[in-house]
Parts: C-alpha cells; structure tokens; sequence
C-alpha cells in the first residue's frame, strides 16, 4: 500500500452547513474525498486548503472490502475522527462500473448515517487539478479497456478551465484527433495507448506519471470550487457515470 501525506495545499473556503443557512470559514473545514475511480482506491482528508492524510490501495476488484478500512486509516493518519469531517466528495465517473458503485454507496451511506453533505465531482474535471495550468488545452486519458479510453479536453486560459470536448469513451484516435494546438496529456490511458497516442498527437506533452492521478486531494479541490460556485450538496445526485454498458448488459442485448 503506497501512503502520502501533506503533499498538496488548496485555498478554496467551505461550505459548513448542510443545504441550508451555509457560513464560509476557511481555517476549519475538513473534507473527506475519495476517488474508486480505477483499481486504485484514494482517500484523503483535507482541512481549509491542507492535505491532512492521503493514501492510496491497490484493491483490484474488491472495493467493497478496502474502502472504509481506507478511511480509518486516514482518519487515524490525520488524527481525526469521523465527526470531526464537515463535507464528503466522492468521484462519479466515468470509470471502472465495480468501483465507482461501491464508492458512490459508501459516500451516500456515510452521507446518510452522519447527516453530512455530499459533492458529487466528474472524475476527469478533477484530474484537471493534478498540475497547474496556466494557458494549455489539457486532456486527462483513463484507460477504459477493450481498446478505449475515457477522455476530455480542457481548455485553460489564464487559469480558468472550461470544457472543450466532453466526457467520452472512444478510440483514443476519436478522443485527440482534430486537435492541431499544443497539447497536455496525462492519466492511465497513455500508459496503454502510447503509440496510438503518439501517432494521432505527436508533438503533445505528456506529464509525468505522478500527475497521472485519479487521486483524492484532486477531488477535494475540485469539490470546493464546486462549493465555491454553489454546486447542490444532495446525495441523491451522486449518480455515477459509466457512459456505456457493463458486459452483462452487452451480454443480455445480443
């Protein structure tokens, strides 16, 4: 099990309160974020901006049995305790069908049994805050298997993103061709595709497998600037993404 910590600082406020009368104070506001996006479950507890604890597993299929034993970990990491956590976000995709339900689960029972609010957040917006972009047309790739990936382009113009092309699962031929600016890729999905990649965009700028996230400091920051622009903090809409059929289904319709 690979363990991080106080690795990376946000500055984003919080929301305190729970859909209504919401107060914003920066210096005590403790999220807990996930991210079972991949095979890699990541948890972390971020308090007004600072990473407190953040550790990722590899569990392969068996999501069920390690996230909350994540969680424990983390919280004992940070020193903290599950009614010390003030706002949960969790990851929805798109991603592995196995992970993203269990994680989705968890969060909204957490959500449930502690009365906390929950921030769903797009997987591939969140990989966006894995390295700081300034001005760079970014396209974060996950490996989606039978010869696709999930894939996004973002365009950053002084450090505003806004979406360029949306949430996909495709060829990664489909995802990056077009494309004729400098480009910034990262995520498992180049590890996979490489050569594909390199044969649609052979001048783009890969970065470091570091930045290949998913991870949930990642999902934190995003998560606060949702809160920040008043996202909705239901659990309801923690609904997660697959954008295709799981197997059974395919299985069933032919």
């Amino acid at each position: 099990m690979l363990r991080q910590g106080r690795e990376r600082r946000f500055s984003r406020p919080l929301l305190r309160l729970w859909q209504v009368k919401l107060r914003w104070d920066r210096r005590d506001m403790k999220i807990l974020a996930a991210d079972t996006t991949t095979s890699i479950n990541t948890v972390a507890l971020c308090d007004g901006g600072h990473v407190l604890a953040e550790t990722f597993v590899d569990c392969g299929r068996a999501h069920s049995e390690r996230l909350l034993a994540t969680v424990d970990w983390v919280l004992n990491e940070a020193k903290q305790r599950l009614e010390d956590v003030e706002v949960l976000a969790i990851a929805i995709g798109p991603g592995s069908f196995t992970g993203l339900r269990v994680g989705a689960a968890t969060w909204k029972g957490l959500a449930a049994a502690n009365a906390l609010p929950l921030v769903a957040v797009p997987t591939l917006d969140a990989m966006t805050r894995l390295s700081a972009f300034h001005d760079a047309l970014v396209c974060p790739l996950l490996d989606a298997r039978m010869g696709e990936v999930f894939g996004a382009v973002y365009r950053f113009e002084q450090g505003v993103r806004s979406t360029l092309r949306p949430d996909r699962v495709a060829p990664v031929e489909a995802v990056l061709e077009g494309i004729d600016e400098p480009l910034t890729l990262l995520g498992d999905g180049i590890a996979r595709y490489r050569e594909r990649v390199l044969a649609v965009q052979p001048s783009a700028r890969i970065l470091p497998e570091r930045y290949w996230g998913p991870r949930a400091s990642a999902v934190a920051a995003e998560a606060l600037e949702l809160l920040d622009n008043g996202v909705e903090m239901d659990p309801a809409l923690a609904v997660p993404v697959y954008l295709r059929k799981s197997q059974a289904e395919e299985q069933r319709n032919t």
